[in-house]
C-alpha cells in the first residue's frame, strides 16, 4: 500500500493547495490512504466543522489534531462525535478520539495521535500525560485487533523527544512521522525494523510567512516583544507532505519519500 502524509494544514492558502493537487498526486502516486494534520486549518489556528469537512471531502482517511484543539469551541462536539477526526491520545482533559482504525485494501490500519511535552510554551502540562507509556498502552490493545499497519502523529516540538519516540516505538509501528514544526525535516528513513521515520512533515500552508503567521506581525513581535494578535497569511502556499510505501505480505515500510510543491 502506498500511504499519503499531509502535514499541518495552514489557513486558506494550505486549503487550496491540496484541493488543487490532490486528485493529481493520488492518480500519479496510487495513493491508497491519506492523512492529513488539520489543526491549523481554520485560519490558522484549530479547525471547524467547514475545514473538517472540506478535508474529508479531499480524500482524507483520517484526519489528526495538535495543541491548537482547544482554539474552536464549535470543535469540542466534533471531537466527540467524528472518530476519523482525532486528538492526542495524552490529552487529559477532552473527550475525543486518539486512535482509528479503518479498514482499506484488506487491511487494518490504526493512526494514533499524540502530543509531546517538551518546550510546548504555554500549553498546559497538567494536561497532557506521558506520550511513550500511552502509546505503549495504546498499541497493546492493538494487538488485540490484529491490526496490519500502525501510523503514529507524534505532534511535539523537541526533536530529541520525536526521535526518542521513533526508537521507542521502532519494533511496534509501522511509521512514526513529526508534525507541529511545520518545518519539513530531510531525516526520513527506513529502520532496520521496517519502520518508516522522519522528524517534521512540514507545513501545507502560506509562503512567505512565518510558520502560516503573517511575517510582518511575527518580525514586530519578536523587535518590540509585543504580543500582536494573530493574524494568518493570505499568500500562496506551498505543499509538504510524505508517501510511505509498504509491503503488504510482510506489513513493513520499505521506502519513505518526500512529496512537496511549490
Amino acid at each position: 500500500m502506498k500511504f499519503l502524509i499531509i502535514g499541518d494544514v495552514v489557513g486558506r492558502s494550505g486549503l487550496n493547495i491540496i484541493k488543487n493537487n490532490i486528485n493529481d498526486i493520488v492518480n500519479k502516486e496510487k495513493i491508497d490512504f491519506i492523512i492529513i494534520n488539520g489543526e491549523n486549518s481554520a485560519n490558522g489556528r484549530g479547525i471547524k466543522e467547514r475545514e473538517m469537512k472540506e478535508l474529508f471531502s479531499f480524500g482524507a482517511d483520517v484526519i489528526t489534531m495538535g495543541n491548537h484543539l482547544y482554539y474552536r469551541k464549535e470543535a469540542k462536539k466534533l471531537y466527540e462525535s467524528v472518530d476519523k477526526l482525532l486528538i492526542p491520545a495524552n490529552i487529559t482533559n477532552l473527550v475525543g478520539h486518539g486512535v482509528n482504525i479503518s479498514e482499506k485494501n484488506g487491511k487494518k490500519i490504526a493512526v494514533i495521535n499524540l502530543i509531546g511535552k517538551v518546550g510546548m510554551g504555554d500549553f498546559n502540562q497538567e494536561n497532557i500525560s506521558d506520550p511513550f507509556s500511552k502509546a505503549k498502552e495504546i498499541i497493546e490493545e492493538l494487538k488485540k485487533e490484529k491490526v496490519d499497519y500502525i501510523f503514529v502523529d507524534f505532534h511535539a516540538e523537541a526533536t530529541a523527544e520525536k526521535i526518542a519516540m521513533s526508537y521507542f516505538l521502532e519494533n511496534d509501528v509501522t511509521c512514526v512521522f513529526g508534525t507541529h514544526t511545520h518545518v519539513q525535516t530531510s531525516d526520513e528513513t527506513i529502520y532496520d525494523t521496517g519502520m518508516a521515520y522522519i522528524t517534521d512533515v512540514g507545513m501545507c500552508g502560506p509562503k512567505k510567512s512565518v510558520l502560516g503567521l503573517k511575517k510582518e506581525i511575527a518580525v514586530a513581535r519578536f523587535v518590540t516583544g509585543e504580543k500582536i494578535k494573530y493574524e494568518c497569511s493570505e499568500n500562496p502556499g506551498w505543499f509538504r507532505s510524505i508517501i510511505v510505501e509498504t509491503d503488504d505480505k510482510t506489513n513493513k515500510a520499505i521506502s519513505i519519500k518526500r512529496y512537496n510543491i511549490d
